[in-house]
C-alpha cells in the first residue's frame, strides 16, 4: 500500500469565504432536516450530534476514573502529604505509614494542581473564574483567596520554616511579571519582593534558610537563564551556568549550590550540580542517551535520586554519593514517575503509575535498599497493558531509516481490529504509558486498537528530534503519520480501512491536517480544541510566547512563512476535508481557538453535515469542569460507534 499526499492547498478557495464568515455575512450553512440534531444543556452545546445512549452512557460510567494516588510532600512532622483522586474529587490526606488509614485534611473538586502543609496550615491551588488561585487554610480556620485575577502563574513555593508561601505572577498593572511574599500568620495582601521581570519566568525554589529565591528567564525558546534573588532586596542576581533548557532547578539542601537539569552538554536533558562560589558545574547523571526527568536530594546530601525517560518510561536511579554506587530501582518499570522525594530515614517517596496500574505512592529506603507501596491498590478490571513499537518513517538517518515510537494497546477480541490514532498534544510534548482509563474503554467496549505514536517534534528523544518539525518541516509530521498508515497496513489483526484519528490541541491540528492529506485511509477524526489557523496561534501568542511560537513556527510577518502556514491549516484544507469530523472546544479565555475551531465547523459544514460540534462555554481549551469532561467523553464514545457503523472504505 502506497499513500500519496494530495498535490497542492485548498485554502486560496475557502478564504474569501472565511472573510465573509468573520463579516457575518454567510447564511446559515445548509443542512438535512432529519440527521441535524442541536441542543443545548447549560453551559453546553451540542450542534449535529444526536442524543446519547443510555446503554453507551452507562458502559463508559465502568471506566469512570479510578481511585488514584500522588505523593505531593513528606510533612515536617512525619509522615506525608497525598493526593487521592476520588472520581472527579480529590481528597488531600496525610499518612503515616506504609497501608496506614489515611488522614483526611481537605476534599474539593478537580483540578488541584499544587498543595502543601505545614504545622496545621494547608495551602493549595485551585481554579477559580477559569484561573488558577492560591488558598490558605491556617489552623481549622476557613480557607482564604491569596490571589486574584491572573496574578498567580506557576507553582508556589513554602519556605522551610513554614512561615511564608512565595509566588511569582504578574506585576502591578499586569505588564510584567513579580515575585510575592505571603506571610501566613499575618494574612494581609502578598508582599512584592522582586518586581520588573521583563518576559516570562519561573519560581523553582526557596533555600532552606529562607532567605534566596531561585528563579528561571524561561523567555527565549532557545536556552533558560537562572538567577538568585535575596529578599532583603537588590536586583536577581544570575548564575553563570551555561545558557540551554533548564526544565527543573533546586537549591542543594546544604551551601549555596544548585542542582539543574539542562542540555547544555549535548543532545539529552541531564543532572548537573553547580558550585556558584567556583562556578564548577559537575555532571551527576550516567552517560546515557535519556532525558533526565526529574530529582530529589536526601537532607544530608548521602542520597541522590533521578529519574530517566527512557523511550517513554521512568527509570529510577538512586546514587549513593558517599560510597560513590548507583543504585538502580528496577522494580517500577513499564511506567511513569511523577514525584519524588526523599524524607526522614533516607526514605525516596514515589509516585508511579502506568498503563496497567492506577497511580500510588512507593517508599524506598535507600540505606535497606528496600520497596514497599504505602497507598492500598484500588480494585480494578484487568487493563490491556500498553506495547511499544517502532516503526519506520519515510526519511534516513545514517543510511537507516528513522524509527518512530509508538503504543499500541490491542483488544482482547481477535482482529482484524478497527484502529484510533491518538496524537498527543503539546507541539513538543510526548505520549507516555500513564493509567488512562477511557483508553481502556475504548479498546475492551468498542473494540479499537489504540496507537499513540511520538512523531517528530515530540520531547525525550533529543534536541535534534525535537527540532525536526520545526518551521518549514512543520508538515513532516504529518508525513510520519502517512508512515504509520503504511505500518497498519502491514498489520493482520489492525484494519487499515477502519482507522480514525484523534488528537488535542497540537494533536488536533495534526489529526485535521492528516485527514485532508490521507483523506481516502481514514474514517473521521476527534479534534480536541485542536490549531484551527497557525498563522492566528502564532500571531496571538500571549507577550510571554512570541518568540517561542516563532521558533516553533516561524516568524508570521514574513508573507512566505504566513503563507506556508496557512497551507498546512485545518481551515486552508476544508475543501479537501471529506470524512466526518468531531469538533469540540471550551470557549472561556481562548480567544482566536475558539472562534477558528468554530469557523472550521461551520465551513465544513456548509458543504456536508457529517460535522458534529460540542462547545462549553464555562471552560478552556483543557475542559477543566468535570461536568464537561464526562459530555467529552461521552460524545467522543458517541461518535467513535457512529464510525464503526460506516461503511469501511476499501
Amino acid at each position: 500500500m502506497t499513500l500519496k499526499k494530495s498535490p497542492g492547498r485548498a485554502f486560496a478557495a475557502v478564504a474569501p469565504l472565511a472573510i465573509v464568515f468573520a463579516l457575518g455575512l454567510l447564511p446559515p450553512a445548509p443542512v438535512r432536516a432529519a440527521s441535524f440534531y442541536y441542543r443545548v444543556q447549560g453551559p453546553l452545546t451540542f450542534s449535529g450530534i444526536p442524543p446519547s445512549s443510555p446503554t453507551l452512557t452507562k458502559r463508559l460510567e465502568r471506566y469512570a476514573p479510578w481511585p488514584g494516588t500522588r505523593f505531593l510532600e513528606w510533612l515536617p512532622e512525619g509522615g506525608m502529604l497525598v493526593a487521592e483522586r476520588l472520581g472527579d474529587r480529590v481528597r488531600l490526606e496525610s499518612l503515616t505509614a506504609a497501608l496506614a488509614p489515611p488522614r483526611t485534611l481537605a476534599s474539593m473538586s478537580l483540578p488541584v494542581p499544587w498543595a502543601r502543609s505545614r504545622g496545621g496550615s494547608l495551602a493549595y491551588v485551585r481554579l477559580s473564574d477559569g484561573h488558577p488561585q492560591l488558598y490558605v487554610e491556617v489552623g481549622k480556620g476557613p480557607a482564604r483567596q491569596v490571589t486574584q485575577g491572573d496574578q498567580l502563574r506557576g507553582t508556589p513555593r513554602w519556605s522551610a520554616d513554614g512561615r511564608s508561601i512565595a509566588f511569582y505572577g504578574a506585576g502591578p498593572g499586569g505588564s510584567q511579571g513579580a515575585v510575592y511574599v505571603e506571610n501566613i500568620e499575618q494574612g494581609g495582601l502578598p508582599r512584592l519582593v522582586v518586581g520588573g521581570l521583563e518576559g516570562r519566568w519561573r519560581l523553582l525554589d526557596w533555600s532552606a534558610d529562607g532567605q534566596k529565591l531561585l528563579l528561571a528567564d524561561v523567555t527565549r525558546p532557545e536556552h533558560d537563564l537562572l538567577y538568585v534573588a535575596t529578599l532583603g532586596g537588590g536586583a536577581p542576581q544570575r548564575l553563570s551556568v551555561p545558557a540551554a533548557r533548564i526544565p527543573s532547578a533546586r537549591f542543594a539542601p546544604q551551601g549555596s549550590a544548585v542542582y539543574l537539569v539542562s542540555d547544555q552538554g549535548g543532545e539529552f536533558e541531564q543532572l548537573y550540580r553547580f558550585d556558584p562560589g567556583t562556578s564548577v558545574l559537575q555532571r551527576v547523571s550516567t552517560d546515557v542517551p535519556w532525558d533526565v526527568e526529574r530529582f530529589a536530594v536526601s537532607a544530608d546530601g548521602r542520597y541522590t535520586a533521578y529519574t530517566m525517560d527512557d523511550d517513554g518510561c521512568s527509570v529510577l536511579t538512586v546514587i549513593d554519593n558517599r560510597l560513590q554506587l548507583a543504585l538502580p530501582v528496577p522494580w517500577l518499570r513499564n511506567g511513569v514517575i511523577g514525584a519524588l522525594g526523599f524524607g526522614r530515614g533516607h526514605r525516596l517517596a514515589i509516585s508511579y503509575q502506568s498503563a496497567r496500574r492506577p497511580p500510588g505512592v512507593y517508599v524506598y529506603d535507600a540505606d535497606r535498599r528496600v520497596l514497599e507501596r504505602w497507598t492500598r491498590r484500588p480494585a480494578t478490571r484487568p487493563p490491556v497493558a500498553a506495547r511499544l513499537i517502532h516503526y519506520p518513517t519515510w526519511d534516513r538517518v545514517n543510511g537507516n531509516w528513522r524509527m518512530i515510537s509508538a503504543y499500541v494497546y490491542l483488544p482482547p477480541a481477535p482482529g482484524p481490529a478497527p484502529v484510533l490514532i491518538l496524537l498527543h498534544g503539546g507541539v513538543d510534548s510526548q505520549f507516555r504509558p500513564r493509567w488512562r482509563p477511557f483508553i481502556q474503554f475504548v479498546v475492551n467496549e468498542l473494540g479499537f486498537a489504540v496507537i499513540a505514536p511520538n512523531v517528530r517534534g515530540s520531547s525525550g528523544y533529543g534536541k535534534t528530534f525535537r527540532s525536526l518539525a520545526d518551521g518549514w518541516q512543520r508538515d513532516d509530521a504529518v508525513r510520519d503519520v502517512g508512515s504509520l498508515l503504511v505500518w497498519i497496513g502491514m498489520q493482520p489483526g489492525l484494519d487499515i480501512h477502519r482507522t480514525a484519528l484523534m488528537g488535542r490541541g497540537y494533536g488536533g491540528w495534526l489529526a485535521l491536517n492528516s485527514l485532508a492529506t490521507f483523506d481516502g485511509h481514514l474514517l473521521g477524526v476527534i479534534d480536541v480544541a485542536g490549531m484551527a489557523d497557525l498563522t492566528d496561534y502564532v500571531t496571538h501568542a500571549p507577550a510571554g510566547r512570541i518568540e517561542e511560537r516563532i521558533a516553533q513556527f516561524g516568524n508570521t510577518e514574513d508573507p512566505s512563512v504566513a503563507d506556508f502556514l496557512r497551507h498546512i491549516s485545518p481551515l486552508g484544507e476544508v475543501a479537501r476535508i471529506r470524512q466526518p469530523v468531531l469538533i469540540v472546544q471550551g470557549l472561556k479565555g481562548t480567544g482566536t481557538r475558539a472562534r477558528n475551531s468554530q469557523q472550521l465547523a461551520y465551513l465544513l459544514r456548509y458543504h456536508r453535515d457529517e460535522v458534529w460540534l460540542l462547545t462549553a462555554s464555562d471552560t478552556g481549551n483543557d475542559f477543566s469542569v468535570p461536568a464537561d469532561r464526562q459530555a467529552l467523553r461521552i460524545t467522543v464514545a458517541q461518535f467513535l460507534e457512529s464510525l464503526l457503523s460506516r461503511r469501511p472504505r476499501r
